[in-house]
């Protein structure tokens, strides 16, 4: 109890400096009742996978827990991006900080989600590998694909700004402009399809120009973004579209976690499988959320997207933080740090543990007479505990 409520002590100073950060410094629009709610809940998860890492007395789980513990590095990060932008205390002077701030923030929250997921997987795979190898492989995965998608964003900060889309918005919107300075207030599709400097692409550099069938097309695709602000959802497609492919990454190591643990059943410690699990419904909702960014065409219904898929992401972070507690209340009891430490010591010859999630589901919805050992387990008389 005494290490929960030094926990649960330092999360609320945390929340408490923020708090009086927010009183005093001026913030940006990007500052939300709901974000600042979702940074907390990372914030927690973070001191709570330190507590994990501290305690731990298997050496694979500090590894997990480690990784886990950085996402404290993302929380400063998206703290620090509700004081960027124009009406912020940072960067004010360049407006495309707030932009910038977010592109690289997303990505940092998907490298980070990324390698504690995938580390996971190699750490039960490949038990035999040391440390440092399991850290090798995961970062060769991980950092292999993440450069794959990001390195646009690496190599130019502007680099929304820079795609087809966008260049194609632009040539259409001063099109438009042209012609309203030409005494034509509502020019139609193919006035501006006449003007506009819509080109052919490949690999970003201008190949060819359209003919006038695509290029009307192309107009009739563009003119929706160009009202009020709808180009915000074309402008971040790019980022969005990776973030899903990172996603995607996670979800396919997660089903490889669970049907390596189902057909060989290593030894793993107790609510592990729980938290990995946790960690499916978070990454599909992400990957839907921004599958929703990117068909969307008015901003405005990329906002009540954005506000309702932080509701469900809320839920599950909670649920999240909750069986990453059970983990640390469980290794802190007696019967705990008894049953990890000949985990550890004899694995062969311990009943793996059934939670009291186990226990629950089985006694709600399930046969208790059929099902004896965990769930997410091979039936068979060596699982039963």
């Amino acid at each position: 109890m005494r290490l929960f409520r030094m926990i649960l002590t330092g999360w609320v100073i945390a929340l408490l400096i923020e708090a009086v950060l927010l009183l005093l410094l001026p913030f940006g629009p990007q500052t939300t009742p709901m974000s600042i709610l979702l940074g907390s809940i990372w914030l927690l998860i973070g001191i709570v996978s330190i507590a994990l890492f501290k305690k731990e007395s298997n050496r694979r789980l500090k590894s997990i827990f480690f990784n886990f513990s950085l996402f404290t590095v993302y929380v400063v990060g998206h703290f620090f991006y509700f004081f960027v932008g124009p009406s912020g205390a940072f960067f004010g002077d360049n407006a495309y900080s707030s932009v910038f701030a977010l592109q690289y923030l997303q990505a940092l929250n998907c490298l980070l989600l990324g390698f504690a997921i995938v580390f996971v997987v190699i750490d039960s795979v490949f038990a035999n590998f040391r440390v440092y190898q399991k850290y090798l492989v995961s970062i060769l995965i991980v950092g292999g694909v993440f450069l794959y998608y990001y390195h646009p964003f690496l190599q130019d900060a502007k680099y929304l700004y820079t795609t087809e889309e966008v260049k194609d918005y632009r040539a259409v919107s001063k099109a438009i402009d042209w012609l309203v300075s030409e005494g034509v207030p509502n020019p139609t599709v193919d006035q501006i399809a006449e003007r506009a400097d819509l080109a052919v692409w490949k690999d970003g550099e201008q190949v060819g120009v359209l003919y006038k069938e695509r290029k009307i097309q192309r107009v009739v695709e563009l003119l929706p973004y160009l009202e009020r602000d709808n180009h915000i959802p074309l402008i971040y497609r790019p980022l969005f579209l990776n973030n899903i492919y990172m996603n995607v990454l996670c979800i396919v190591f997660i089903f490889l976690y669970f049907g390596y643990q189902y057909k060989n059943d290593p030894p793993q410690g107790a609510y592990i499988e729980k938290m990995i699990f946790l960690f499916l419904p978070y990454c599909s909702l992400e990957v839907l959320h921004h599958f929703a960014y990117i068909k969307s065409v008015e901003a405005t219904n990329l906002t009540d997207i954005m506000q309702i898929g932080q509701y469900l992401s809320l839920a599950n972070l909670l649920m999240i933080v909750l069986f990453f507690s059970l983990r640390l209340r469980f290794i802190t009891s007696v019967k705990g740090e008894f049953y990890e430490r000949e985990l550890v010591s004899d694995a062969e010859h311990i009943s793996r543990w059934r939670d009291s999630i186990d226990n629950l589901v089985v006694r709600h919805f399930l046969n208790p007479k059929a099902i004896h050992g965990r769930l997410f387990a091979p039936r068979t008389p060596r699982n039963e505990a």
